[in-house]
């Protein structure tokens, strides 16, 4: 999906995170991001290489974008008062969907609000920018539909701000048929997510010292920090709209594709999986020639 990852790269990239002594989330950032809206979506693993996928710290979200000025962008996000992140990514292989959602705790609501305005300029300037998307029930947030023609990539999203957090919620497809998705889920997200995750009388006003140092930061820097962000997201794309044929091309299932046939016997593949069955890159599904199934765990 393509700048509108920006939304989320943006959520991301700019967002601030505590140089000082923070306030811990509460409720943990990891229960307030909403369920995919239906079952076939598949989660990545935390292991897959580059994946959006569970806790995000300025270090470590920085080093992922490969950027030479790591140490001066992680600086900034400290200063800004971005607190903690976290990230989950899932992939509906039938439809050729990606789904990616954000949170990130802010200190305060008015740095969540600042973030927010950051995220949406440097969104529409994004050359894959195709027009805004607008909701009705919520009032802080922008929307954007966007195009990348290098990987054929649709691509819808939004961000809105609820309390002191930061919410990113994105669509990425192989044709335009996306639809309200993103907006129905932005919908569920802001009406599941607690009203802050850092008590009021906990939070840091935007104007602080602390947050005037981060204004410091360039926007050719914000932009290396979404790079990353975009160049995954389009990634899983790719790999959701593969459809690989299993090596050799002779693999035998029953009628109902439950058991193969491995020249010798028929095996249920409930149990195990031919070893030449193409896998989906985080492991945790095979092709059977037809549809992606789960690996059944190690007996």
């Amino acid at each position: 999906m393509g700048r509108l990852i920006l939304a989320a790269a943006c959520a991301l990239a700019l967002q601030p995170l505590s140089g000082f002594a923070s306030p811990t989330p509460s409720p943990s950032l990891s229960s307030v991001l909403a369920p995919p809206p239906s079952a076939d979506y598949v989660e990545s693993s935390s292991t897959t290489a580059g994946a959006l996928e569970g806790p995000i710290d300025a270090k470590s979200f920085v080093a992922s974008t490969g950027s030479p000025n790591s140490a001066e962008i992680q600086q900034t996000l400290e200063h800004d008062g971005f607190v903690d992140g976290y990230a989950r990514t899932w992939t509906q292989r039938a439809a050729r969907h990606v789904l990616v959602e954000y949170v990130m705790a802010f200190g305060g609501s008015d740095g969540a609000k600042r973030w927010l305005k950051s995220a949406e300029v440097a969104d529409k300037a994004d050359p894959n920018y195709q027009h805004a998307l607008t909701l009705t029930g919520i009032d802080t947030y922008y929307g954007d539909h966007f195009f990348y023609a290098s990987s054929k990539a649709y691509g819808d999203g939004f961000a809105f701000v609820k309390g002191n957090d930061f919410f990113t919620v994105i669509f990425v497809s192989a044709a335009d048929d996306l639809g309200s998705a993103a907006a129905d889920q932005a919908k569920v997200q802001f009406g599941s997510a607690p009203p802050f995750t850092i008590a009021p009388s906990q939070q840091t006003p935007a104007d602080s010292a602390a947050f005037d140092a981060g204004k410091l930061v360039g926007e050719a820097i914000f932009v290396a920090l979404i790079v990353g962000v975009i160049l995954f997201v389009v990634g899983m794309f790719r790999r959701s709209r593969r459809h690989p044929a299993i090596p050799g091309g002779d693999l035998r299932l029953s009628a109902d594709r439950r058991y193969w046939w491995d020249g010798h016997a028929w095996k249920d593949s409930e149990q195990e999986i031919p070893a030449t069955a193409q896998r989906s890159a985080d492991g945790q599904l095979w092709w059977d020639g037809r549809t992606w199934r789960p690996v059944p765990p190690p007996s």
